[in-house]
């Protein structure tokens, strides 16, 4: 396996994800926030020839940057891009998914005003769960600059209020570090 430092947030998701699904036929998986493309296009090697992910994002930039990523960077045609909110996501849902994927906050390198909001975040991961298979996960990797952590406690509000008959909800957070940094939200459904 890969050496994978804990600290380094996104390469923790990735290797959660990476050793749940990696050589599983047929996965379907949803990026809630496509940014810069880079969880789309891990997904997508994860998913390889027989999986399927949609990406979603409300900025052009983002999705261009993504496709053009895709387009560059994976050998699989298996992705669908959708620029739209991801509290619409199960508009575009036809089927149980393994898992999704939210890095909320902003688009790196772009206009930080443009954020994620906790409304549309608790409305899209509401919007998510009827889809999510047993023992499918849901990462939320929240951040607190973006708007003084309000996104961060409404989604940790609403994951504590689930089922617990139903859901597994885990929270991961770096405790030794004082520039405010990310926590990690996994929702796993049980059988």
């Amino acid at each position: 396996m890969d050496n994978i430092k804990y600290g380094n947030i996104v390469d923790f998701v990735h290797m959660l994800i990476k050793t749940s699904y990696l050589g599983q036929e047929n996965l379907q998986f949803v990026d809630a926030t496509c940014g810069n493309g880079f969880d789309t296009l891990f997904l997508c090697d994860i998913a390889g020839d027989t999986g399927q992910v949609k990406g979603f994002d409300i900025q052009e930039q983002a999705i261009e940057k993504t496709k053009k990523l895709l387009q560059e960077n994976t050998k699989y045609n298996n992705y669908e891009i959708i620029k739209d909110s991801h509290e619409f996501i199960g508009k575009y849902l036809n089927g149980e998914i393994h898992a999704a994927l939210f890095n909320l906050g902003y688009l790196p390198s772009s206009d930080k005003r443009i954020t994620t909001n906790p409304v549309t975040t608790v409305k899209a991961l509401k919007n998510l769960l009827p889809y999510l298979k047993t023992n499918g996960k849901i990462y939320v990797t929240t951040y607190i600059l973006h708007d003084e952590g309000r996104e961060l406690k409404e989604v940790f509000d609403y994951l504590s209020s689930l089922n617990k008959s139903k859901y597994n909800i885990i929270n991961i957070r770096l405790i030794n570090k004082d520039n405010c940094p990310p926590e990690i939200f996994i929702i796993e459904k049980n059988a």
